[in-house]
């Protein structure tokens, strides 16, 4: 099991912990969030990298119509940065919209290092978000070689939104073989999207850890970096789960 440093690409302050990190064996990689008009060139070290395309935040949406156009640049950009960088993958949202509209769009793409990415059901501005059922997932990939990046959080969020255990609803997504994950903590009372830090909500680790099984296996900690200025929440957190495996 290899285990993930998220960082966006303004997070240029924190590349030298990072390598640092890595080199003493806390992460294995970085995944690297590419935000609109950064720059890639501090990125330009050797270390091991999983690219995550710019989201809805950015105005980035494969479920918008209208904003097309935009989407596809951005994720191009990003498969530039993934090519310069040797990344194995591209994670992209899910996003929320038209689901015809984001499938025609995912079949356009000739990259099969794309992993979509799992939504909750809601949205954190109460958008209603596609890709959030196994079954959806399977819809947007279609027959292409792209697969799926399985965000833990988003699968239990969905969940709890559809009134479903949620022990079993991740197995179902386990099922499509996810060849990366995202983890992070969260309760299991509200439907939005959380991130808290592992111990802090309610989720079973033990359990969604067996989901991640044996083996290479890429797992991205997705949890909240309260100083922007150090990695020590990240360490501390990776740290947790790890005792959970180890």
């Amino acid at each position: 099991m290899k285990f993930g440093l998220k960082l966006w690409s303004i997070n240029t302050n924190l590349i030298d912990q990072a390598v640092h990190l890595i080199d003493e064996k806390v992460f294995d990689y970085i995944e690297l969030m590419v935000i609109p008009d950064s720059e890639i060139k501090p990125f330009l070290i050797d270390v091991p990298y999983i690219i995550h395309i710019p989201h809805e935040k950015f105005g980035v949406n494969i479920g918008d119509p209208a904003a097309k156009e935009y989407t596809l640049q951005k994720i191009n950009k990003s498969i530039t940065w993934a090519d310069r960088l040797n990344a194995k993958h591209l994670i992209l949202h899910a996003g929320h919209g038209s689901m015809q509209h984001a499938t025609d769009l995912l079949h356009g793409l000739s990259d099969s290092r794309v992993l979509i990415e799992n939504m909750p059901k809601v949205g954190l501005d109460g958008e209603a978000m596609i890709g959030h059922s196994p079954e959806q997932i399977e819809e947007l990939v279609g027959d292409s070689d792209m697969g799926l990046c399985l965000d833990f959080g988003h699968a239990v969020k969905a969940a709890v939104s559809l009134g479903v255990d949620y022990k079993e609803y991740v197995k179902r997504f386990v099922g499509l073989r996810p060849r990366v994950f995202h983890v992070s903590d969260g309760t299991l009372s509200g439907e939005r999207d959380e991130h808290l830090g592992i111990g802090e909500g309610e989720y079973d680790f033990g359990f969604l850890m067996e989901c991640v099984g044996s083996g290479t296996k890429l797992v991205t900690v997705e949890t909240p970096r309260l100083n922007q200025n150090s990695l020590d929440d990240d360490t501390y957190n990776c740290k947790c789960i790890k005792t959970l495996i180890f």
